[in-house]
């Protein structure tokens, strides 16, 4: 007989196996642990319902195996160590089979029932409430190890019950390599309820098929862009990219932990927060709350494994995407990962972009593109052109040989992620920009001088000459309607001769250059204020009002002292 004390320490570590559970049916991961332990080739679950009246009755939960079952030694030195037997009383220390099946009492129940058989012996355990038990040996036999839970509850309960109960299946035995169903019963009990009393024929008319679902499955990972598995010795990987992200442990038959937060990467997060995976593998092993996975050398060993995959599979990945770019599919989901994979370990990230810059992963304006090719473009855009969808200034844009992107959010996170060369990258200041066409390209409505009233058309000749000697001839200005065209307080827009598109004001020392050695056209706006306020002076004096505006558009170029003073002396004659 234990002493008082030693029976006080086994009773509080009982309450703690029985309360480690977030919920109580979580107990049903232990029973089929301990069947899959006991080698069954199949786990049968069930839930029944038998009403006592109209708001109660007793619900009865069933875990049958086939399994080896149990003798009365390993009755007695493995399952019911813990247990208070009414007969002996003894309690010492608990079996294999005891910490799976202490759970059972989580559920508050109020008897559990088991039968069991081995080697010619059968037999029958109840459990109390107050976890004492009776063991009786019984001459039926019995195949492996069939347990019976029973619980009282109210009728609205039940459906909340069955449901706890495949969901707790569901996610510790979805991946079981032991076949595992279920069968929800109180189906079958709500329409026999239902059955008119007077038809004695009615209960075989009206008794419901039996609902039995198959809960475990083959591991897979469907909800991926492309994904590939592997088996190795003591090892069975699936690993997927695109989609969200999931994380999946397992060892044998169930679940370790699966989930989509990045915490269960542990220090592998940076090179697999992208990735999806599931790994089952016997050494890896739940931590001591039992609801996650233990980092350990065996875990970091696997973790290792799924990041080699990973790094294998994308490339799989951009040949899929450059395939899917040439058929004219969507590419966000692509561009996506291939974004994160870009921000992944810096060591990957750099062999992954290499293989991304030469491939056509983007849309231009009529066919697929590089990134090589759009990176051409960059140091003369100061960014990356983003095609403004299909109209008469796309269409303008791609006849003056601008390289356009058509860009989602997805596509602008990837190229944002690209690793500039090496002499960008050094110049550069700060990240990559994103240049809406539309902020950089406008397509005016020219007026014609011979649409101008008089007045209008003198200020713009005389605009036009005191421009020609300010900038030597290389300048031509016209007058336009821009109203329509999202500005807000550019003057003037500017293109090279002949051109029907204009690029809106830009700084810079390339553009101060290509302004002073190329000829060029601006066009002033018709509706802007200064051009207003000039041709309301110039009913005074129209010099003065053409070079007020001609001093604007230099002020607003940026141009050297030369073309200030050249338009200066033109005006007051001094030297």
């Amino acid at each position: 007989m234990a002493s008082i004390g030693e029976q006080a320490l086994v009773e509080e570590a009982l309450e703690n196996l029985v309360n480690q559970f977030a919920r109580p049916l979580d107990c049903l991961r232990e029973l089929v642990q301990n069947s899959l332990d006991a080698g069954t080739p199949r786990i049968e679950v069930a839930v029944d319902y038998a009403p006592e009246d109209d708001q109660r009755g007793v619900v009865t939960l069933h875990v049958d195996d086939f399994g080896e079952g149990m003798n009365e030694e390993i009755i007695d030195n493995q399952l019911t160590r813990m247990f208070s037997s009414t007969k002996e009383g003894d309690l010492t220390r608990i079996g294999k089979f005891g910490i799976g099946f202490t759970s059972i009492f989580a559920m508050r129940p109020e008897a559990v029932l088991l039968h069991t058989g081995r080697h010619g012996e059968y037999w029958e355990l109840l459990f109390h409430a107050d976890r004492s038990y009776d063991k009786v040996r019984v001459d039926r036999p019995v195949t492996g190890t069939r347990i019976t839970i029973y619980r009282r509850a109210r009728a609205a309960e039940v459906p909340g019950i069955v449901r706890e109960a495949r969901d707790v299946l569901t996610y510790w035995c979805e991946h079981s390599t032991c076949p595992i169903s279920f069968e929800d019963r109180t189906l079958r009990t709500e329409s026999q309820a239902s059955v008119d009393d007077d038809d004695p024929f009615a209960a075989f008319a009206e008794e419901a098929e039996p609902v039995v679902e198959r809960i475990s499955r083959p591991m897979d990972l469907p909800e991926t862009l492309l994904n590939t598995s592997e088996l190795q010795p003591e090892l069975e990987l699936h690993v997927g990219l695109g989609g969200e992200p999931l994380y999946g442990y397992y060892n044998g038959g169930l679940t370790l932990v699966r989930g989509t937060s990045a915490e269960l990467l542990g220090s592998f997060a940076q090179q697999l927060r992208h990735v999806s995976f599931k790994v089952r593998a016997d050494r890896l092993d739940h931590t001591l709350t039992r609801d996650s996975v233990l980092r350990n050398e065996n875990w970091a060993a696997v973790l290792r494994e799924v990041v080699r995959v990973a790094g294998e599979l994308t490339f799989q990945l951009i040949e899929r995407a450059e395939q899917a770019c040439e058929a004219g599919e969507d590419l966000s989901a692509y561009h996506q990962v291939l974004a994160l994979v870009a921000q992944a370990h810096p060591s990957r990230a750099s062999r992954v972009q290499r293989a991304l810059r030469g491939r056509k992963l983007f849309y231009g304006h009529e066919e697929p593109i590089s990134f090589d090719l759009i990176e051409s473009q960059e140091s003369r855009t100061g960014g990356i052109l983003l095609h403004p969808g299909d109209g008469p200034l796309a269409t303008a844009i791609h006849q003056a040989r601008w390289l356009m992107v058509r860009a989602s959010p997805e596509t602008e996170t990837l190229l944002r992620n690209f690793a500039p060369p090496v002499l960008q990258g050094l110049l550069r200041t700060g990240p990559r920009l994103m240049l809406r066409a539309q902020d950089r390209f406008v397509l005016p409505r020219p007026i014609d001088d011979a649409d101008l009233d008089p007045q209008e058309l003198k200020l713009l000749e005389r605009l036009r000459h005191y421009m020609a000697r300010a900038t030597q001839g290389s300048t031509r200005v016209h007058m336009g309607d821009l109203s329509d065209q999202g500005l807000d307080d550019e003057f003037f827009v500017e293109a090279p001769p002949g051109q029907a598109l204009y690029e809106r004001g830009k700084d810079g020392l390339l553009r101060a250059l290509w302004r002073r050695f190329t000829k060029r056209q601006i066009l002033v706006r018709r509706d802007h204020h200064l051009y207003q306020t000039a041709l309301a002076a110039s009913w005074s004096d129209v010099n003065r009002a053409a070079t007020a505006l001609a001093y604007a558009i230099l002020v607003a170029e940026g141009r050297d002292q030369d073309a200030m003073r050249r338009l200066l002396h033109h005006q007051t004659g001094l030297p």
